[in-house]
C-alpha cells in the first residue's frame, strides 16, 4: 500500500471513532507509537493522518501535553479562527456542500465597502447573496461584496459553486490572509426563513475582509449562522521562553 493511501485510511479511520463518539471532546488520542503500533505502520504516516485531523478542525495539539478531540468536533461548523479558505474547500471530505444564490447583482459600493475594499466610489462591485448547505441542511447565510477590479468574469453559475476555486483556479490568483470579527447578533427576517431558526434565536456573524497574496483586497463579506451549529474555535500557539504555551 503507498504512503498517501495509507495515512487517508487511518486518518478516515480517527475521523470515523470522532464521529461515532469513540474518542470524546477533549479526550487524549493515543500517542504515536501506539497508534503506529495499531495500524502496523511508521510513526511519519501516523504524523500526516494526523495532520489530516488537524487541517479537518477535529483535533488539537498542545507541546507537551498531547492530542486532543477538538471542542464540539462533531459538529459541522466548528472552523479555526485562522481559516478563510471557502466553505467548499473547508467541509471537503467532512460534508456536502451545496450553495443556492438568493441574489447575484453589480452596482456601486457604499461608503463603509469602500472602506474595507480600499475601492474608490465608482469602482463597482459585485453583490452576492448565497444560502449554504451542508448535508442539506442550513448552514450560513453568505453576503459577499467583491469589486469588478479585481475579481473579473464571476457569474451567478459560478457562485452557484466555488468561487474560491474560481479564483484560485481560473482567475490564476493566490488567497493570502483575512482579518475577521466575530460577534453575536438577532436574528433577522432572512436568518428565520433560510437559517430555520426562530425570533430569539441567537445569530453568529463572521464578518471579515480577505485579502490576495499580494495584498489587495478582494472581498468584504458576512455570513451568518445557527448559534446551535457549533462555533469558532481559537488556538494560541505562542510559546514562552520557556517552551510552554501560553
Amino acid at each position: 500500500m503507498c504512503l498517501i493511501s495509507q495515512y487517508n485510511q487511518i486518518a478516515n479511520t480517527l475521523k470515523e471513532r470522532i464521529k461515532n463518539g469513540d474518542y470524546v471532546a477533549g479526550q487524549h488520542l493515543p500517542s504515536q507509537k501506539e497508534l503506529a503500533d495499531e495500524f502496523h505502520t511508521s510513526r511519519v504516516t501516523i504524523q500526516k493522518a494526523l495532520d489530516e485531523l488537524s487541517n479537518a478542525n477535529l483535533i488539537l495539539r498542545r507541546q507537551g501535553s498531547g492530542t486532543t478531540v477538538a471542542p464540539n468536533s462533531r459538529s459541522t461548523l466548528d472552523i479555526l479562527s485562522s481559516q478563510y479558505e471557502g466553505t467548499t474547500k473547508l467541509f471537503e471530505g467532512r460534508g456536502k456542500v451545496t450553495t443556492k444564490v438568493l441574489k447575484f447583482e453589480i452596482r456601486l459600493p457604499s461608503v463603509h465597502e469602500q472602506k474595507r475594499l480600499s475601492i474608490s466610489d465608482s469602482t463597482p462591485v459585485y453583490d452576492i447573496l448565497r444560502l449554504r448547505n451542508i448535508d442539506n441542511e442550513p448552514y450560513e447565510l453568505d453576503h459577499s461584496i467583491m469589486p469588478l477590479s479585481v475579481i473579473q468574469n464571476l457569474t451567478e453559475k459560478i457562485a452557484s459553486g466555488s468561487i474560491y476555486t474560481f479564483i484560485e483556479s481560473t482567475l490564476g490568483l493566490k488567497i493570502g490572509s483575512s482579518i475577521r470579527k466575530i460577534t453575536a447578533d438577532v436574528p433577522r427576517k432572512n436568518d428565520q426563513d433560510y437559517l430555520k431558526c426562530t425570533h430569539n434565536e441567537p445569530i453568529l456573524q463572521v464578518s471579515q475582509t480577505v485579502h490576495l497574496s499580494d495584498g489587495r483586497p478582494f472581498e468584504y463579506s458576512q455570513t451568518r449562522h445557527r448559534y446551535d451549529k457549533g462555533g469558532v474555535i481559537v488556538v494560541n500557539n505562542t510559546l514562552s521562553s520557556n517552551g510552554l504555551q501560553i
